[in-house]
């Protein structure tokens, strides 16, 4: 994505807000982004017009902000690439949902096309497969306590 590369991890957070809000109610208010985000009203202004500066979106003071062609396909791979973590995350690794979505917005951040690439891979691997008893994420809770107490008595072990 051309306009990710030049964002920070910040700017990342105002243009999703920015996707998000577009998406709901055609159109974002400085009031809505400052609220999503938790930030003050002259924070997202100044943010906003980092983006607009990028060409990411459109911006005049007093107005609607909407989003650019590049700004809507740059928002909409942050939200593809959040969605996917947040749902590895949840489906795979069996991490509640509230803890999922903070590490999956860190890890959003960080994590590169093919690296994601590989994510999504996995999880279409994991849909068409299944498991031969319940879900991955069941699959894995039980290899996790079983980890647990073969690690347990090797410890054990190792300390008679």
């Amino acid at each position: 994505m051309a306009g990710q590369a030049i964002l920070s991890e910040s700017l990342q957070d105002y243009l999703e807000a920015v996707y998000f809000l577009v998406q709901r109610q055609r159109v974002a208010r400085m009031k809505d982004i400052a609220a999503m985000l938790g930030v003050g009203k002259s924070s997202a202004t100044g943010a906003v017009q980092a983006l607009a500066e990028r060409g990411l979106v459109n911006y005049d003071p007093y107005q609607f902000i909407t989003l650019t062609d590049e700004g809507e396909t740059a928002g909409r791979e942050l939200v593809r690439r959040h969605r996917v973590l947040k749902r590895f995350l949840t489906e795979v690794l069996a991490v509640p949902d509230v803890e999922a979505e903070s590490v999956g917005c860190k890890m959003e951040h960080a994590i590169k096309g093919d690296v994601l690439d590989r994510f999504v891979g996995f999880l279409e691997f994991v849909e068409r497969r299944g498991p031969a008893r319940g879900s991955w994420a069941s699959a894995f809770m039980r290899f996790r306590k079983e980890r647990g107490r073969l690690a347990a008595r090797r410890a054990r072990r190792e300390l008679s």
